[in-house]
């Protein structure tokens, strides 16, 4: 596969989630999930918040 094919985007939620954003900026983008519960999450995990 070329790379020029590749689309980093996934679905969640019937929404399209773009891959190359930080993940916790990507997960803003569904309806209901705002940075707040991002973070609570995140740490609860205690998950890195860099990951691309």
């Amino acid at each position: 596969m070329d790379n020029d094919e590749f689309q980093h985007i996934f679905r969640v939620l019937n929404t399209i989630v773009d891959g190359k954003k930080k993940i916790m900026f990507a997960l803003t983008s569904i309806k209901g999930i705002g940075l707040r519960f991002v973070n609570i999450v995140y740490k609860k995990a205690d998950v890195d918040m860099n990951i691309v």
